[in-house]
């Protein structure tokens, strides 16, 4: 069985909201926020022994949440095929492959696949996968009769041309990220591979036309002056950043709505630095989630490119244009925002923190301040109360955001984790599929410290003690 994704047809359009289905579910009161349990691990510094853990939710039927149960009864379907009934994990559930002996350093989620970057006692493999492998996001994988597998339920590792002669300074992935169906990981000894679909060059190699890639075995590894190494990676649904130790930003990828950076509004496979405002900046975290592109630089500015359909980038002086090609300084109040200390950039709409761990919402969609808000072209600010700020707690802050295309997470000193946004795959965890139009605490046993979030699932990774 063959599923390809096409190279003549972008196979993704931003629709929009469909506001007679959403739900109005009432915001979590604070002081419940405050009085739900605190689960195992409440400050790092607390523990002498430490271990990580992987909690997954939303949509199971694909594989992407790691485990062979999750994928729920099978039924006959027309010619009498068997396949597995669309089934939701709606509250978070650990991740078994994750026991002692593997210790994970990043995990992603992609549109129906997981990537863990993971090493095993014993074992010599340092990335695995499962989900969807339709375009071998995850590598060859095959069955026992070496026929290649479209999906893989739990999962299995992923082989990377790694050069580990030296056993004293093996080589392993640290950071991973996942496109719609394409994979980026980056190593310690700083080397960039990717494999998966490129259609559009986000894989950072020639596009060849009608290239097959189910059951390819190919994995690229990224030329770049390594002088100057990557420290940092991001994909958007079909195109790949790169954040250099010195603050540089390069892109390559699909392009049609500007989210390259490169001044034009065109695909290119080549890897080439993002242009306008950031150059010449130290950039220290960039981000996004679908075709709209935020930067932070080291004095905590902000910037952006790519779409701006909704929106997104409103605050770049006298653009007014759909698309921007080339990096904007996105200018903010600083007087009540202050320095930005992390950005999240969904598919239609963004969010920021600041250095005071306040959120702050901007774009169409879901943003947090409830059902009859749903567009703000300036930030505007989530109450410190729906994230576990109160008299009590005075020192809590949020210290991470993170965007999906339809929703958002964000994590707080304490390790608690807030999501909302679309839920229509239960992939907020709040044990419903319903909308949440409000920042939810959601109730997951670790201490959380990462969080991806693919199209229909989620993945946390968080302490706990052992």
């Amino acid at each position: 069985m063959t599923m390809m994704m096409t190279t003549k047809h972008r196979p993704y359009t931003m629709t929009s909201i469909n506001q007679s289905r959403q739900t109005r579910m009432r915001p979590q009161d604070p002081e419940e926020v405050a009085n739900m349990d605190e689960y195992q691990f409440a400050d790092e510094k607390h523990s002498t022994k430490r271990s990580k853990s992987i909690f997954c939710w939303g949509f199971s039927s694909t594989g992407a949440l790691g485990r062979q149960s999750h994928l729920g009864r099978y039924e006959k379907a027309t010619g009498q095929i068997e396949i597995p009934k669309r089934t939701v994990i709606r509250s978070p559930q650990r991740l078994r492959f994750v026991n002692p002996r593997c210790h994970v350093y990043d995990v992603a989620a992609g549109s129906g696949f997981t990537v863990i970057a993971a090493t095993y006692d014993g074992s010599t493999h340092v990335l695995f996968g499962c989900g969807l492998n339709t375009d071998s996001q995850i590598g060859f994988q095959s069955n026992q009769s070496n026929e290649p597998l479209i999906c893989v339920a739990e999962p299995v590792p992923i082989d990377l041309p790694l050069n580990n002669s030296n056993k004293k300074n093996m080589e392993k992935v640290v950071k991973v990220a996942c496109g719609r169906a394409h994979t980026v990981c980056l190593t310690n000894h700083n080397n960039v591979f990717t494999l998966g679909n490129n259609s559009f060059g986000q894989c950072g190699r020639p596009i060849v036309e009608d290239e097959k890639y189910f059951a390819s075995k190919r994995v690229h590894q990224i030329d770049y002056d390594q002088n100057d190494p990557i420290v940092d990676i991001c994909c958007g649904l079909d195109h790949t950043l790169a954040l250099t130790r010195s603050g540089i930003v390069y892109s390559f990828g699909w392009g049609d709505d500007g989210q390259l950076g490169h001044g034009v509004c065109r695909s290119s496979w080549k890897l080439s630095k993002v242009i306008g405002d950031i150059q010449g900046e130290k950039i220290i975290k960039i981000s996004s989630a679908g075709d709209c592109v935020l930067a932070i630089n080291e004095k905590g500015q902000m910037f952006g490119w790519g779409n701006n359909e909704y929106g997104q980038l409103a605050m770049a002086n006298n653009v007014n244009q759909t698309q921007i090609h080339t990096s904007r300084h996105l200018k903010v109040d600083n007087n009540s925002i202050g320095k930005i200390s992390d950005v999240a950039a969904a598919g239609s709409m963004c969010a920021l923190i600041n250095d005071s761990g306040s959120i702050f919402v901007w774009g169409y969609g879901i943003l947090g301040l409830g059902p009859n808000i749903r567009e703000k072209l300036w930030p505007t600010e989530l109450h410190a109360n729906l994230f576990g700020r109160n008299v009590l707690n005075m020192d809590t802050k949020i210290t991470k955001i993170i965007a999906g295309l339809h929703h958002f997470g964000a994590i707080n000193n304490r390790g608690e984790l807030f999501m909302w946004g679309k839920n229509n795959r239960a992939n907020l965890g709040i044990g419903t599929k319903h909308d949440m139009m409000f920042p939810f605490r959601i109730s997951i046993p670790t201490h959380v410290i990462k969080l991806s979030l693919g199209i229909d699932h989620s993945i946390a990774v968080g302490y706990r003690l052992i």
